[in-house]
């Protein structure tokens, strides 16, 4: 739930204050004040703009928000009234000027603050001052520090104005961790992976928490122990054990035959006359139980053990280092996990003593198999084999969140795992995407270094096409001596660049590339394609245009047609965004691909390229949006595959 708010007063005494005000829209007095720490004053806004009526009010506490993020939250690209109280009479602070940037705040956020100048300032009856200001905050998505000195602590959230940004921004932390976690398991072996907790440290605290976070996610371990729940592993015990034969209702008639005894026999008794008037002392019986405590069982009881240990040491560490918005999602997961452990079921099941490794239960029962592959992935994630990924952990760099960056990662990710789909298979690696090392596999995904992933798509009749996904690949002006490579004007890098090479028996390979990159904006920005467009009938606004203006600028469509035309052998560019949509569309005015074929401006177009255009990639909805991207590769790679040769720039040559 989120109180939409104008303005809002922060007390830590009657004469320290932090009052923030909307430069815009108007108040009412809030007669019952949200439950926020501090909170001494509160209107309730009465003239939302657009954004705050899509969900992004300008002030908000969010009960509700996710725990990476602190619940009282500003908004980018927005103008707020500041007005700071300090017990300090007028004439005190004054003695002290000149005043550095940013005071009374600290002096890095001199760039978004600016105080009035002190003739503006008020003087209290108390003996208080008032100064006022502005904060002006611009594209910042991230944390902003209000804080005055140590004791009067105020930490803001500052969110972008893209509706839905708190829960993809989660989502995409999740699914990260989720796509490495699956590298993990693809390229390395886990049978010498060993965990130690002792061997949790500040230099690994990084790699577990960015792992816990995939494991702990709604899709995983919850699912997994729903699922085990379900099919709860048990056992029958049955053991003989005697009884005095008086009371014996179920006996073990072949056990008696079989270890029969005379001397245990007595006058008189209950089957004397069975046995010439005598009767056994005591009859054997079988006893039977059914129990839970089985050694699958025993062994998710200590993985969760195990998990609730390292997640108490990680919270001692991030409490000593004040990170407290990761702290508070750890604390979150120690809560989740105790909650678990007492529970009925675990709490009758033993110590761990022997990993069960042939048990067909672990490997195909469901929750068990998902379990044991979620351990595997913790066993491996002490040495983590991407570096950049522990910046990550936190979901914060610095102040800022790193959304644009997390969605370049995923986004490849999913372009990686498509490919997959779709080829008939993934060549060896050659080190440039995971190496090993003395230490274990390293994945190389760093912005500004290559990254190769190589696939054979099709390979028949003598004719291959090989298709290469690269991160981040520089294409340079070529030298005189070079091919046809590179760029004819100036560098370039895209995010992604996918190559096709279509080759045959005594030919040439004939080389096309296709270029993406990622676009998550944090502006609000507007759509257009030309004046000429604008006037048509044809250009009248749509959902899906002001859609398209939320998440991706004209300037980026025209650097689409910039990495088609300057990188030589290039047939398509195009943008991927997280919007709503899950079609490609060639016609109408919900357009989103450019074909350049004079059969795409009449109509239906046999072909998907050369092409320019944008497709919908949304954290949470890409089970829908992958498919579309899955099969247009998919369209492409056949036509170069089975059609006839394709070769722009021959020209006069």
């Amino acid at each position: 739930m989120a109180d939409a708010l104008h303005r809002v007063r922060f007390s830590w005494d009657a004469k320290t204050h932090i009052e923030i005000e909307w430069s815009r829209g108007r108040g009412i007095e809030l007669p019952v004040l949200p439950d926020a720490p501090l909170l001494s004053y509160a209107e309730t806004e009465l003239e939302p703009d657009a954004a705050a009526e899509a969900g992004v009010p300008a002030i908000c506490w969010r009960t509700d928000a996710p725990v990476l993020f602190e619940r009282f939250q500003l908004r980018e690209n927005t103008e707020y009234l500041i007005d700071v109280t300090l017990p300090v009479p007028l004439e005190g602070l004054l003695s002290e000027a000149p005043f550095r940037r940013g005071w009374p705040f600290q002096e890095r956020l001199g760039t978004v603050f600016r105080a009035d100048p002190p003739r503006r300032w008020r003087s209290n009856s108390d003996g208080s001052t008032t100064i006022s200001g502005q904060l002006r905050i611009q594209t910042h998505a991230g944390i902003l520090d209000l804080s005055l000195s140590s004791n009067v602590s105020l930490v803001v959230e500052v969110v972008c104005r893209k509706f839905g940004y708190l829960s993809e921004f989660k989502a995409l932390l999740d699914q990260v961790a989720e796509e490495f976690s699956e590298l993990l398991l693809q390229y390395d072996s886990p049978v010498s992976s060993s965990f130690n907790l002792a061997d949790v440290t500040p230099e690994t605290e990084a790699a577990l928490l960015f792992h816990l976070r995939n494991i702990m996610s709604e899709r995983n371990l919850p699912v997994a122990l729903d699922e085990l729940g379900r099919s709860f592993h048990s056992r029958l015990d049955q053991w003989r054990s005697y009884v005095d034969t008086s009371s014996v209702q179920e006996p073990d008639i072949p056990a008696f035959i079989e270890e029969f005894e005379p001397s245990t026999m007595v006058a008189g008794g209950p089957l004397s006359k069975l046995f010439r008037g005598f009767s056994p002392r005591e009859f054997p019986v079988l006893s039977s139980k059914e129990t839970v405590d089985t050694a699958e069982n025993r062994y998710v009881k200590f993985f969760l053990e195990e998990l609730q240990l390292i997640a108490q040491r990680l919270a001692a560490n991030l409490r000593a280092t004040q990170r407290m918005a990761s702290l508070h999602e750890v604390e979150g997961w120690i809560a989740a996990l105790d909650e678990e452990l007492q529970s009925g079921p675990w709490r009758q099941i033993g110590p761990f003593r022997n990993f069960p490794s042939n048990s067909q239960v672990l490997q195909k029962r469901r929750g068990y198999r998902e379990i044991l592959k979620l351990d595997l992935s913790l066993r491996m994630s002490l040495e983590l084999p991407w570096k950049r990924a522990g910046d990550l952990a936190d979901g914060l760099i610095g102040d800022l969140r790193p959304v644009s960056e997390l969605y370049e990662y995923w986004c490849f990710f999913l372009l990686r795992r498509t490919l997959a789909e779709l080829a008939e298979s993934e060549l060896p690696n050659d080190g440039s995407f995971i190496d090993r090392t003395e230490n274990g596999f390293q994945l190389r995904l760093l912005k500004g270094k290559r990254s190769r992933i190589g696939f054979i798509y099709r390979a028949e009749k003598g004719r291959a096409l090989k298709v290469n996904l690269f991160y981040n690949r520089t294409f340079p002006r070529p030298t005189h001596d070079a091919g046809w490579h590179g760029s004819y004007t100036a560098r370039f890098d895209p995010d992604y660049s996918i190559e096709i090479l279509l080759s045959g028996e005594g030919e040439i390979p004939k080389r096309h590339w296709m270029h993406f990159d990622a676009k998550y904006r944090l502006e609000s920005i507007d759509f257009g394609v030309g004046d000429a467009y604008l006037r048509s009938d044809e250009a009248a606004e749509t959902d899906y245009e002001r859609e398209l203006a939320r998440v991706h600028r004209q300037d980026d469509l025209f650097k689409m047609h910039t990495y088609r035309d300057g990188i030589l052998g290039s047939r398509g560019a195009y943008i991927l965004f997280p919007g709503n949509g899950d079609a490609m569309r060639t016609t109408g005015r919900q357009k989103n691909m450019f074909i350049r074929h004079p059969s795409a401006f009449t109509g239906h177009t046999e072909y998907l390229f050369p092409s320019v255009g944008a497709f919908d990639l949304c954290p949470g909805r890409d089970d829908t949006q992958r498919p579309i991207v899955r099969e247009f590769l998919r369209s492409v790679f056949d036509s170069l595959f089975d059609g006839r040769p394709y070769q722009e720039e021959v020209g006069f040559f």
